[in-house]
Order: C-alpha cells, then structure tokens, then sequence
C-alpha cells in the first residue's frame, strides 16, 4: 500500500462542492478510500457499515485536519458514481510536503485497523490519529536541525529498529536514546564546532550507565534532505512495523509543533552530517560535578568544548549492549 500513489492517480471532480469526491480504493482494505476534493485536499474515507457505523467520536476541526462522520458522499471510482455513506477525515493543506506526511500517517491508520476492526479499536485508532494532528498547534519543543540531527542517526545507524525502539517518546526527555544501561544524546553544532551545550544530568548520570555523546555538525543546502526526506528512508527500513512507523509519525509532529509546515522544507547536507559524525564518553567531556550543584539549584545547564578531546572507536568499544550495538 503506497497512498502517495494512489492519490497521485486520482483527478480533480468535475464538480467541487459539498461532499462530492473522486476517490480509489485500497488494495486488500475495502472499508478505506483514499479520495480528493475541488481543492485538491488528501481525502481517507472510512466506510461506516457494519461493526463500525456508531463510532462515539465527536465531530472536529484542527489547524490542517477535519474529521466528520456518517456523511453521505457522492463518490466516483473508476469513472462510476455513487451515494455511499463515510466518517470522512479531510487533510485541509494543500502544501505537498505535509500532504505527503499525512499520507503516510493514514498508512499507519489503515493498516493498525485492517478489516475488521470492532468500534471500540476504531475510536483508539481514530483517537490517537487526531492527537498527532492536536500537536501541530503546540509550541515547538527542539529545534529543526535538532530533530534533523536524532533522524540522521536512526537513518544511518546498523538497526534502525534497535534505536527507533529507544528512541524518546517525548522530546523533553534527558536523553534522546534510552535502554537503560545505554543512553545516546544527540547534539548537533551548524558552525562546524564540536561545543554543545548540555544539562547537568545529561554529564552527571547514574553511575550504574553508559551514556554515548553522538556530535554532529549540520549545514542548511539546497539539495540536501529534509526531515520528511529521512522518514521515508526509515519508513523504507522499517516496512510493516506499524508499532514504530506510529512512534515516528508522533515524535515528529509532537518535536516541530505549529512549526511543521515551515520545518519540512528545510534541507541539510547528509554528506557532511556522515563525515562529521563522531562519538564521546560523557565522562571525557568538562563539566560541573553534581557535588558542586547546591541542591537549591536545578536545570542547570553550561556549554562544553570537545575539540580536545579523543572520539570514541565503536568497534572497540566493550561490553556493549543492544543500544550501542546498533549504532
């Protein structure tokens, strides 16, 4: 199932009001249609028979996404129309980069419900749908390159799935990568410096953990990637894992926030991001010891310098676990 190219194939409807749609089904899930309206919006149509037809979810409108349910639609497939009735969930952009994104959100969609989902797995899945959406009205919480930067390193690490699995499912957490014994935080410096700036506990961590530094140095180009770049590689990696494809889609929208439209199209070098790349022990790296924090004090945080310091080989690193293994 490739949604990107279904919609690709469906034209525009002669007429372009009210619920009229031209629309194409979806090899082996015959309740869903991938459709476009006069305004060129990405239509998913839930067909509202059987099981699923008294689904007990409010109407809605958010920023880009509007959800209605048993709505009568006239629909054209295949040159024939007709009057069928839908829960009809409208993408209202029509900016290709995000249309796309939505697209490929709605693959996880289709495929967490296959074809006989009972009403209670279609309002959890339409739920946690519109909540992804909910969080692109939300104050960005990491910067482009930021996020640019943990996606580099997922694309271009020896398992993918390994550190998608630890990835964080909130971006403020301390660590970016976190199994426990092994964290990986992620910085990333645009004016060719190996100087970061890092929280007391991301340097000060529990002496029974390993923590990994991955510094990266980003440059904006034109014919670069950008961020939707590299969740299409990964989605490629990854296939039909519908788990991971899930967290991905929400880490993304929950990281760049209202900023999502605007963030898609920037574009940084993955050359000089894969040249750059070097790794550091946390306790290699100058810092404030924990004991010199008064305890009235929190969030504490100061820059460090690691240009004179030795990166690590992760080929002779010992006694690694199945994070750092999969770097």
């Amino acid at each position: 199932m490739n949604l990107i190219e279904l919609y690709d194939l469906i034209s525009f409807p002669e007429e372009g009001n009210g619920n009229i749609f031209n629309a194409i089904s979806i090899p082996d899930y015959p309740n869903f249609r991938i459709a476009i309206d006069g305004e060129g919006n990405p239509i998913l149509l839930l067909s509202v028979a059987n099981a699923i037809k008294n689904i007990a979810l409010k109407n809605f409108r958010l920023k880009y996404l509007q959800l209605k349910q048993n709505v009568e639609c006239k629909i054209t497939e295949n040159g024939k129309s007709s009057f069928q009735t839908f829960t009809v969930i409208t993408f209202t952009c029509v900016d290709r980069d995000l249309q796309e994104y939505f697209l490929r959100i709605s693959e996880s969609l289709i495929k967490t419900l296959g074809n006989k989902p009972t009403q209670q797995q279609v309002i959890e899945s339409l739920n946690k749908f519109v909540e992804v959406f909910r969080s692109l009205t939300d104050t960005p919480t990491n910067t482009v390159h930021g996020l640019w930067s943990e996606l580099f390193l997922i694309t271009n690490s020896a398992n993918p799935k390994t550190l998608l699995n630890y990835w964080h499912n909130l971006p403020e957490e301390k660590f970016d990568f976190n199994s426990g014994e092994e964290k990986i935080e992620v910085k990333s410096n645009s004016n060719f410096e190996r100087i970061h700036i890092f929280s007391s506990e991301q340097l000060n961590p529990p002496p029974e953990t390993r923590v990994l530094i991955a510094s990266i140095f980003v440059r904006q180009h034109s014919r670069g990637l950008n961020i939707q770049q590299l969740v299409e590689n990964i989605a490629e990696i990854i296939q039909n894992d519908v788990e991971l494809m899930t967290k991905l889609n929400n880490i993304v929208c929950k990281t760049l926030g209202n900023s999502l439209e605007q963030s898609m199209k920037i574009k940084f070098d993955y050359n000089i991001a894969k040249d750059s790349l070097r790794f550091y022990h946390h306790h290699d790296i100058g810092k404030i010891e924990e004991v010199n924090i008064p305890h009235e004090v929190s969030a504490v945080k100061y820059t460090s310098d690691l240009s004179t310091i030795s990166a690590v080989d992760l080929e002779k690193l010992q006694f690694k676990g199945a994070l750092f293994t999969s770097v």
